[in-house]
């Protein structure tokens, strides 16, 4: 509790709460984004299906991190041992030869009110 207005006290507490809350809300944009991603049906071929339950279920993670002036919390893919950062990127933002299925961006800015409420009263 405040009890004297203090600016690098209010951040401190503000930061604490975004903190103790981001993990929740990390995961619960994390699950979103699999729960997209399993549902894509196109292309439908056995190889690209199991390039997504693979994606799925062993590259799609997030991650929590406390910065000087902020918190930050990521979803996406894990970068490969030789910084291979393309997993997913072609399926969430299509190419010429194949059209876009995002699922990253709609499990932030359709749950956009959820995570607001996760993250503070």
């Amino acid at each position: 509790m405040i009890t004297k207005w203090q600016p690098a006290n209010v951040k401190r507490m503000v930061k604490d709460v975004l903190l103790s809350r981001a993990g929740d809300v990390g995961k619960f944009v994390e699950t979103e984004a699999r729960r997209r991603l399993d549902a894509i049906g196109d292309p439908d071929t056995k190889r690209d299906i199991n390039y997504r339950s693979y994606l799925s279920s062993y590259i799609l993670t997030n991650k929590v991190e406390d910065e000087v002036n902020e918190v930050v919390i990521s979803v996406g893919m894990k970068i490969g041992k030789e910084g291979q950062t393309h997993h997913g990127f072609y399926i969430e933002t299509g190419s010429s030869t194949a059209a876009a299925h995002p699922f990253l961006r709609p499990a932030v800015f359709d749950n956009e009110r959820e995570i607001v409420g996760m993250l503070g009263d």
